[in-house]
């Protein structure tokens, strides 16, 4: 494997990067109309960007006199302005603050507000000294390049990026993990091998780092903040994406490839193959399938995957499994739970337990006089009754979940149109990047 032939796909070339800053003092001549400080702060900052990844940060410091509402009106206005001038379309996005966006001849911009100064008032306050602490520290180094192979590995095997969809390593959590261990083959060499919790401080801002899995609680990963103690880097990422990427740290020491950098796209089936292939799982597939407005993507995918959690936990509250599931959204106005059933028909009777016969007697009297008329009786040591199930039939029970809508995510709530479909009768959504999930999922 030639790693020099990955650092050259990876990395801006002199025109890329020419354009690109091009763009950045065109937007900053613009915010000069303007009472606040423009910075640009990010991986291009740092110069830690990949190529053809077109993302322009560029935050506007505002007096820490401002106060909060005045900063988020003020911004606003100022990003609607600055985006009209481009003579490009903006949408409304939101973090600590809202703040602008949009897309200029292929250029991701965000025009996002903060204050300026030492003191972090909120959390995108201490973006500009995230840029400054990595700048600062792969200064003069070969560390850009080590962090653009990381980067890049990581994209490739599906655990980069800190949104709500990925839920996985953010940029800056990237850079961090280069400078703590020095090179991206040290990075995975330690990986495959971390304790779960585990912790790095890289300043030694705690005394006892023994005592952080206790502050940063149900933290499998604490990479400690440099520039913020309380603030544990890598909250935003999963068990499941922390598990890949040990995995694969593994895989990679033993058996190196450029595959693992830029993996090979999967054959897509048609509808006919992908069919065949859910038939010959002799399992039960069912989507729940939502139709809305455009939902911001972060409030969308946090949405799914809470309601789809409910969704399991209540399914198989009632003794029906579920072997596998998973979400996909056009983060347009189609949205879909998947649904795989080992279980998905059951007898109509259930023995329900009852309290032991040892426990407070009017316990036991009101599970009798609730079942009275499926006649409890005593078994090893406890009352019990065979009743009737309320739900023999997953999709029954499935359809009844999504008629109350408890427990789903507040803008799925409150859809009006909600569709439960069947095996081969999801493929009919009508959308080829579902498709495309179902084909990825049936691998």
């Amino acid at each position: 494997m030639n790693v020099e032939s990955i650092l050259e796909r990876v990395t801006p070339t002199r025109k890329e990067r020419s354009e690109e800053m091009a763009l950045v003092e065109r937007v900053f001549k613009l915010l000069n109309a303007y009472p606040v400080k423009p910075i640009l702060v990010g991986s291009l900052a740092k110069d830690t960007d990949l190529a053809n990844n077109k993302d322009i940060d560029i935050f506007i410091q505002f007096p820490q006199d401002v106060p909060r509402a005045d900063l988020e009106k003020q911004a606003l206005k100022i990003g609607k302005e600055i985006f009209n001038k481009l003579g490009v379309e903006h949408e409304i996005d939101y973090a600590e603050h809202p703040y602008v966006k949009g897309s200029y001849e292929g250029n991701n911009i965000e025009i996002v507000p903060c204050y300026e100064g030492a003191k972090i008032m909120s959390a995108v306050d201490r973006t500009p000294h995230h840029t400054q602490y990595v700048s600062s520290k792969i200064k003069d180094s070969n560390l850009n390049s080590e962090i653009r192979l990381l980067k890049q590995f990581m994209r490739g095997i599906g655990v980069y990026g800190a949104e709500a969809k990925v839920e996985g390593f953010s940029g800056y959590l990237v850079e961090l993990l280069v400078i703590r261990y020095g090179s991206f083959n040290k990075v995975l060499e330690a990986a495959r091998s971390w304790n779960i919790p585990e912790v790095i401080d890289l300043e030694g801002l705690w005394d006892d780092p023994q005592a952080l899995p206790k502050f940063f609680t149900e933290a499998e990963l604490i990479v400690v903040d440099p520039v913020d103690k309380s603030r544990n880097v890598a909250a935003a990422v999963s068990s499941e994406c922390l598990s890949k990427l040990i995995v694969k740290s593994d895989e990679y020491i033993h058996r190196p490839s450029e595959e693992f950098f830029f993996p090979k796209s999967k054959p897509m089936r048609t509808k006919e193959q992908l069919a065949s292939a859910m038939v010959a799982r002799k399992s039960k597939f069912m989507a729940v399938v939502f139709k809305h407005e455009k939902i911001n993507a972060n409030t969308l995918y946090s949405q799914m995957r809470k309601t789809a959690k409910h969704l399991v936990s209540e399914i198989e509250g009632m003794e029906f499994t579920v072997f596998k599931n998973s979400i996909w959204t056009n983060e347009k106005g189609i949205s879909v739970l998947l649904l795989e059933f080992e279980v998905w028909t059951l007898p109509n009777m259930v023995h329900h337990l009852g309290p032991p016969v040892t426990q407070d007697a009017s316990n036991q009297e009101k599970f009798n006089q609730k079942y009275a008329l499926d006649k409890p009786y005593v078994k090893d040591g406890r009352w019990v009754v065979d009743t009737k199930r309320r739900f023999t039939e997953a999709k029954d029970a499935l359809k009844e979940i999504v008629s109350e809508r408890k427990g789903f995510g507040k803008n799925l709530r409150e859809l009006e149109v909600v569709t439960v479909l069947e095996d081969e009768g999801l493929l009919n959504i009508g959308d080829a990047g579902w498709l495309a999930h179902i084909n990825e999922y049936l691998d």
